[in-house]
């Protein structure tokens, strides 16, 4: 397996030296260039003859010099939504989990073991700003406000007068610029990246940015965080070479109801999670073959244990590999990561082990529904079951040596007009035994009253080890 990083590499050190040499011959994207090219530029001076040139002939050159300049007005355009939501929640823990909460060891503790109620009960606005500096650059920015007057289950303050400060909040999408330089392109500022053919809940490559997962929400941005920093995009003919800089890498925020795991104080002396983080990819194409080979390093977006029994951070290596070939009727697709810890030999019991992750399937249209079936396997490196590791992997996330599971999607139109819309997102996962540990139902039911106008409904169910989590979103959006 490490051969297979070293070639990984070594593939993308490659695409990165000769993209500097093709780059210059590039004809396809000369239309980016701040320079016009031979046929564009305009000389009066061919319509004159010498010397004998009038008055009007001079002042004609005059005219077609004006007009031919070219002017770099900036444009801009304010868009966005606008929505009235009721969010419900309930959360129900097994026997087992109840009793470890219950541990003197855990000082903090859901406030009963079956929790349910409204958390997010009010109006979302994003408002989505862009601008264009002729073809030189352009800006984006997008941002929500929140208006909330529920609380979170979790929320155990006792005086009102303390949660006022949880109604109103600002929460930052995107904030980026983009420079067009000839064949490349500079993407500064807060970013989403998303890498992958495949769509779904079982995305390994796409990993670039940390998740959300608390942030409730039925858009897909929002489940990110975005990443500050540099992304340099190499057009290379139909190839592309993609390298991004994070100068501060931002971690996983979980359900609140996993930070009860981690009672202890966050390390903060080593293995800070503000470390810098890189990503690279280089995708292609070979006939009917689509291909990107990617790799990551830098901080684990998800926490280890201290020895405080806390929350520490380190670092990863993540190779990964993306393939999607045309059939005709359909699309065969296949996802592959490997993710290397600080804990090579897998002896620590507080740094996660390495693992591996695949998923192969394809994506396939019936009657104007896109549908996308995949199945794939997670395994964990040198996976020991003594007492004392089984203790230790649980808090960790990794409870077992090897997880089967089978993801799908599906997003399908009804009714004259396709006046109603349908995303479904459904997963299941198996120990070696073939006994489910895991399943996950997420639905979307869009309803367009008029263009612009929106009904949304929502519910969504997750069983993880016999603890129950069901949610029902609803929403009335206005789009502007």
């Amino acid at each position: 397996m490490r051969n297979i990083c070293i070639t990984i590499i070594f593939l993308l050190f490659f695409a990165f030296s000769t993209g500097h040499i093709w780059a210059d011959d590039l004809d396809d994207l000369e239309e980016l260039s701040d320079e016009p090219t031979t046929e564009e530029v305009v000389n009066p001076s061919d319509d004159l003859d010498g010397m004998d040139a009038t008055e009007d002939d001079l002042d004609a050159a005059d005219t077609i010099d004006e007009s031919d300049e070219e002017t770099t007005e900036p444009t801009f355009s304010v868009g966005g939504y606008i929505k009235l939501l009721g969010y419900w929640n309930q959360e129900k823990y097994s026997d087992l989990l109840w009793a470890m909460y219950k541990n003197p060891l855990y000082t903090s503790r859901p406030t009963s073991q079956e929790l349910s109620g409204y958390n997010n009960t009010g109006t979302r606005l994003q408002l989505k700003i862009e601008g264009f500096l002729g073809e030189k650059a352009r800006l984006f920015s997008a941002f929500n406000i929140n208006y909330n007057t529920s609380y979170s289950l979790h929320d155990t303050t006792t005086k009102p007068s303390d949660k006022t400060s949880q109604n109103a909040e600002i929460r930052m999408i995107e904030s980026f610029v983009e420079i067009y330089d000839n064949s490349r392109i500079w993407k500064i500022g807060p970013q989403l990246v998303t890498w992958s053919y495949i769509e779904g809940m079982e995305v390994p490559t796409d990993r670039v940015n940390a998740r959300d997962q608390s942030y409730k929400s039925t858009e897909y941005e929002d489940g990110k965080l975005p990443a500050t920093g540099i992304l340099m995009t190499q057009n290379i003919g139909d190839s592309q070479f993609e390298i991004m800089m994070i100068p501060t890498a931002k971690t996983n925020i979980s359900q609140e109801f996993l930070d009860y795991i981690y009672p202890g104080p966050e390390q903060s002396i080593d293995n800070k999670p503000n470390e810098a983080k890189w990503a690279t990819r280089f995708n292609s194409t070979i006939g009917k073959l689509d291909y990107a080979i990617s790799y990551v390093e830098g901080i684990d977006p998800n926490a280890d244990l201290n020895t405080m029994n806390g929350k520490a951070y380190h670092r990863i290596k993540s190779p990964g590999l993306d393939l999607q070939y045309n059939l005709g009727s359909w699309l065969a697709k296949l996802s592959w990561v490997q993710t290397l810890t600080e804990d090579e030999d897998g002896d620590s019991l507080t740094i996660k082990n390495s693992w591996s992750k695949y998923v192969i399937g394809g994506e396939f249209s019936v009657s104007g529904s896109t549908i996308n079936l995949y199945a794939g396997q997670h395994l964990i490196d040198d996976f020991k079951t003594d007492a004392l590791s089984q203790s230790t992997n649980f808090l960790l996330g990794q409870i077992r040596k090897r997880t089967d599971f089978i993801s799908g999607h599906v997003n399908a139109n009804f009714l004259t007009g396709d006046a109603l819309n349908l995303v479904l997102m459904a997963a299941n996962y198996w120990d070696e035994e073939g006994e489910t540990v895991q399943s996950i139902v997420m639905a979307t039911f869009k309803y367009k009253i008029a263009n612009g106008l929106d009904v949304l409904v929502s519910p969504s169910y997750m069983d993880m080890m016999e603890n129950e989590f069901t949610d029902l979103k609803t929403e009335i959006k206005y789009s502007f």
